[in-house]
């Protein structure tokens, strides 16, 4: 069964940007006042409007009702709200609309638009709602401010944040470049000692006319070498070899002893 509470609900819904309220009176308790199941007040300056709403749960409830002509000064557009079958379009006035909820009770239809009236500033209800109803809050501007504040504030942290983890990737690139300029250099080191070692055999490919950068050079100076060693007799070359034997046995005698 849907109840006169979860009506309200989905008018509060409807009404989610504007203000609204409950049980709404016209003014003090002690003043014979009238009291609304529903008020709402749209927040706009240059086209304000006042609604009001009667909830109707049965039809008895309906027909017993004599207080609802009282609502029509104190809003611009006055809707009956009711489930399905509790009362009919034509049972009303031209200057009243109706409103039906779902059979599911999860929405609102309108089944005849209130047509808008032009009305005296209800002065009661305000006052009712300002005395007893609202709660005075910080002012628009120092709230925006605050929302500022915040906003540069998590600004702040993240552009902190951001630049930290920059940093600890920069020093990580920064190690990690200046180890390979390292490892670079030091393997250009040690092809510039190779190529110092290599200049003597450069310079004796080419006393034998072997390119050292050129095809099949390893072949050509073997073939070089195997046509030296055909030119010396092989006595001589035994002579030469037991020659340096003596020669470094007598440096080996003459040396001087440690």
């Amino acid at each position: 069964m849907i109840t006169s509470t979860a009506i309200k609900e989905l008018l509060q819904s409807r009404h989610s940007k504007d203000v609204f309220v409950e049980e709404c009176k016209d003014g003090p308790s002690s003043g014979g006042m009238l009291m609304m199941d529903a008020w709402a007040m749209k927040r706009s300056w240059a086209n304000p409007c006042f609604y009001g709403y009667e909830i109707k749960i049965s039809r008895s409830d309906f027909l017993s009702d004599t207080k609802w002509p009282g609502y029509l000064p104190l809003c611009n557009e006055f809707s009956f709200v009711c489930p399905q079958g509790v009362i009919e379009p034509d049972e009303l006035s031209k200057d009243v609309g109706l409103i039906i909820v779902s059979k599911t009770g999860t929405r609102l239809f309108n089944k005849k638009r209130a047509p808008y009236r032009i009305i005296d500033t209800p002065d009661g209800l305000l006052m009712y709602i300002l005395m007893a109803r609202a709660r005075i809050v910080k002012s628009t501007y120092y709230a925006e401010q605050e929302q500022n504040r915040g906003y540069w504030e998590r600004w702040l942290a993240d552009k902190t944040a951001k630049l930290k983890l920059g940093t600890r990737c920069s020093q990580k690139l920064n190690k990690s470049f200046t180890e390979q300029v390292r490892e670079v250099n030091s393997k250009i080191g040690r092809m510039e000692e190779e190529m110092e070692a290599y200049k003597p055999i450069q310079e004796i490919c080419k006393e034998l006319h072997v390119n050292p950068l050129g095809w099949r050079c390893e072949e050509k100076l073997r073939q070089q070498i195997e046509n030296m060693q055909q030119l010396v007799p092989p006595e001589l070359l035994i002579k030469c070899h037991d020659l340096q034997r003596a020669i470094d046995q007598f440096i080996t005698q003459v040396k001087p002893k440690e």
